[in-house]
């Protein structure tokens, strides 16, 4: 008996030995540009002066058309089925193998590898099939460090781009108090520097989407801007791609939600935009939906979250943004085409 309640005693420590480390380890919220995960591509072009891009969240391939979402107001934490999800990552894949010919750089927020969000099914993989031969820079936002892997989260922002990159880094954002499971998001914004004379600098952004009155997103998008007008002034040419989590385009689609599932939604402070520098987005075809319940056209709230902001040496030529029905995931692609102001 005493034997059994020694082992018992230390198998209790090591538990409780190993809940605090996961806890101290997953509530540090300091982005790193250490963290950033890049491969090469050889012997790429340089880029020239004009640019196409694609921009799309993939909702880690969890967030289908039948998917609703308990942050969102919704009733589930999960997918529906691990076959939803399969559809999901089989119609983002197809999306970017057919569409993505003519984007020079593709933009992705929450791109997951397999874990229990999306049933083991690792959409990162997919994606990268879909976009082999360019260069690769993945940085992973949230990450459940010392989890075995079953349970193991690895969900983040990438960039793939056709030209060669010269640089990578990242810009460290304020995080939120709150985390998901004792897990806390390491804000931070994505970007490479293209190799050529255009000095071209595309930026990935995924800002808070769940903070109090929008206070920790307007804080991260008035130091990201900071950052990006520093980046302008030294003579480079730069294009944000992302999911702003703030109404970056006036919207009225028809909709039957009721205003208690809207409480995440705010307009975008135009007051944070330095001097000369420009949003585009398609304010015709919504980028995101609520997630309060399974996608019902006319029913759920749509609007526009995703799309671009451009330094003022940058001429926007064209932006799209695509209508899939949310079929595979809760945001909709938006496509840009720039060339550089001289």
């Amino acid at each position: 008996m005493k034997r059994f309640l020694i082992t018992l005693a230390v198998i209790a420590a090591a538990v409780a030995l190993y809940v605090a480390a996961f806890l101290t380890v997953n509530h540090q919220v300091a982005s790193s540009a250490a963290d950033i995960e890049r491969e090469a591509a050889a012997d790429l072009p340089v880029a020239g002066d004009a640019l196409e891009l694609l921009n799309w969240n993939v909702g880690y391939g969890g967030l289908g058309r039948g998917s609703d979402f308990v942050a969102d107001g919704g009733e589930h934490m999960f997918p529906p089925s691990r076959e939803a999800v399969r559809a999901n990552v089989a119609g983002i894949e197809a999306f970017l193998a057919q569409r993505s010919d003519n984007a020079d750089v593709v933009v992705m927020q929450e791109l997951a590898r397999a874990g229990p969000v999306n049933y083991w099914i690792n959409l990162r993989d997919r994606v990268e099939h879909a976009l082999r031969d360019r260069d690769n820079t993945f940085y992973p936002d949230f990450r459940t460090r010392l989890m075995p892997w079953p349970l193991r989260l690895d969900h983040g922002q990438a960039l793939y781009s056709r030209y060669a990159v010269a640089e990578t880094g990242l810009v460290p954002l304020p995080a939120e108090d709150s985390g998901i499971f004792g897990v806390r998001r390491r804000y931070g914004s994505a970007y490479v520097r293209l190799a050529g004379d255009a000095n071209w600098t595309i930026v990935s952004v995924h800002l808070a989407a769940f903070d109090e009155d929008a206070t920790v997103r307007t804080r991260q998008l008035r130091e990201l801007m900071a950052w990006a007008q520093g980046e302008y002034e030294s003579g480079r040419r730069v294009v944000m791609a992302g999911d702003w989590n703030l109404q970056i385009a006036e919207t009225n689609f028809p909709h039957t939600t009721d205003e208690r599932f809207l409480f995440w939604l705010f307009p975008f402070p135009q007051d944070a935009l330095p001097e000369g520098w420009r949003i585009a987005a398609d304010a015709t075809i919504p980028s995101v939906r609520t997630n309060h319940q399974p996608y019902v056209p006319g029913e759920n709230y749509v609007t526009t979250i995703d799309g671009y902001i451009v330094s003022p040496n940058v001429e926007v030529l064209e932006v799209n943004g695509y209508d899939l029905g949310f079929e595979y995931t809760d945001h909709q692609p938006v496509r840009l085409r720039v060339q550089a102001r001289r």
